[in-house]
């Protein structure tokens, strides 16, 4: 790699203090872990519940296609809309531009996911079907009302580009670590060791993470709400043509997206990480030593990817932590049968593979500031709830494609309330099933990264280029100084 940026990150000119980026951090472990309860246990709850899982993948594509209205539409009306101003909801809303939808809804996500989890057992698998549709698509729906505010407050807490990525690197790395923690600590709960109802470590996890995302609401203001640069007129008007006008000029957006969709699409091993783990290596918990101890260097590598980016440039660091990452997937996939060789090859895989996943988080808020810089319009709601409906629709595609292979294999159903009654009832399954799980597991997502990786050879929004653009939407330079510097015509 070729240097092209210094590595110094400098401090000068941040507008948030530390105690907002800390509680904009705690609102963030939050909603990544409340996110975590449903993404790691909504399969182990609907086998556990006996539901056909060739009818439960079915159903959640279904579920998605719903869901892609809620996230568009909530995107439109989060730019459309100014809450601050609505007399009905001021006192609670506050000042801001995303702030305010937060405050308001954020309850939402875990009183809906809460919701979901108080299935009752003895309904029918229709009653159960129906039950799982109505409060799949209330969780997505909250899901959106808190994501959508807190990743478009990206652009809207600075303009300052070190700061920025500051605040993404340590809300991606923290995050991330607190969800692989806590999901650890899910697994040693319901293992065949412990025994805790599923039931019931979900609906406790979701009243903590309430709590942990209320510092966000209170203790944070947002610096960088306004347009500069833009006639005023042109800037207050904004109609469903000018969004799509918005999404449609984003062509850096749209290759960030076909990633997002082929990584997590493929993602298929989520989906039956446990089963994987139980039927495999015969312990639900034995997986969980090399995701513990792949903590250290995922940590470091996630926390001096901004310092990488700074010096190669964003996108090369994606591709060559990425390419690295997907090639000792392969290689656990071919060492399938040794647990010891699986153990250290994910420890390894875990530095590039998260690097290349920390600095494509970097790229979004640039392709919202190209994007404003192109149009005049504020149109972070749109952009980030575009990546949350794929981001929900690709996890849905991942899990549906992995439950419905599993399903067409030869898998024996099981009921149970968890693992340490499962492992009472000893339901074998069948060699055929075991190879297919592991080709769910391991095989498949490692052709998805290379896939999402290598399509960033298409990328050509140049880091140096968005600074600029960053400094024209916040005022700092005028357009014409702006165009001067640029690269290139865009």
């Amino acid at each position: 790699m070729a240097k092209v940026m210094r590595t110094a990150i400098s401090k000068e000119n941040w507008h948030t203090s530390k105690s907002e980026r800390g509680a904009y951090l705690i609102g963030e472990i939050g909603r990544c872990c409340e996110g975590g309860i449903v993404t790691s246990f909504m399969t182990l709850f609907l086998v556990f519940q006996g539901i056909d899982l060739k009818l439960v993948a079915g159903v959640m594509l279904a579920v998605k296609i719903i869901d892609a209205l809620d996230d568009v539409i909530f995107g439109y009306f989060i730019d459309r809309l100014h809450l601050e101003k609505w007399t009905l909801f001021r006192n609670i809303t506050g000042e801001g531009k995303y702030l305010p939808w937060f405050r308001l809804t954020f309850a939402l996500f875990p009183l809906f996911t809460i919701l979901f989890f108080l299935m009752p057992t003895s309904l029918s698998m229709t009653g159960k079907l129906i039950w799982f549709t109505v409060f799949y698509i209330l969780y997505d729906f909250g899901y959106t009302l808190v994501e959508v505010p807190m990743n478009s407050m990206m652009v809207t807490l600075t303009d300052n580009l070190d700061e920025r990525n500051h605040i993404i690197k340590y809300k991606t790395a923290v995050g991330g670590l607190a969800v692989v923690m806590v999901q650890v600590v899910w697994m040693v709960l319901v293992s065949e060791y412990v025994g805790i109802p599923l039931r019931l470590v979900a609906l406790a996890s979701s009243v903590i993470f309430f709590f942990m995302m209320l510092p966000l609401a209170t203790r944070v203001k947002e610096y960088n709400t306004e347009l500069a640069n833009v006639d005023g007129q042109e800037k207050e008007r904004y109609s469903l043509r000018d969004m799509l006008k918005c999404v449609r000029t984003n062509k850096y957006l749209m290759i960030l997206l076909l990633s997002n969709l082929l990584m997590n699409g493929l993602a298929t091993g989520g989906a039956i990480g446990t089963f994987v783990s139980y039927y495999h290596f015969h312990s639900s918990l034995i997986l969980a030593i090399p995701i513990f101890a792949a903590i250290i260097p995922q940590l470091i590598a996630q926390m001096n990817t901004d310092r990488a980016c700074k010096r190669y440039g964003k996108v090369r660091v994606v591709l060559t932590a990425g390419l690295i990452g997907a090639f000792f997937y392969f290689l656990i996939y071919f060492f399938g049968n040794n647990f010891t060789m699986v153990a250290v090859l994910l420890v390894i895989q875990a530095a590039p593979g998260n690097m290349s996943k920390m600095a494509q988080s970097f790229l979004l808020p640039d392709t919202i500031e190209y994007t404003r810089y192109m149009t005049g319009k504020d149109c972070s709601g749109i952009m980030t709830s575009l990546q949350s409906f794929v981001t929900k629709l690709s996890t849905s595609i991942a899990s549906s494609l992995g439950l419905f292979l599993l399903g067409l294999s030869d898998w024996v159903p099981v009921e149970a309330t968890d693992f340490a009654d499962l492992a009472a009832q000893n339901v074998p399954q069948p060699q055929s099933a075991l190879d297919v799980m592991w080709i769910i597991y391991m095989l498949i997502p490692a052709i998805g990264l290379v896939l999402s990786v290598a399509i960033f050879f298409f990328y050509k929004l140049r880091d140096r280029d968005v600074e600029l653009m960053a400094k024209c939407n916040a005022g700092e330079i005028t357009r014409a100084e702006c165009e001067a510097q640029l690269s290139r015509k865009y």
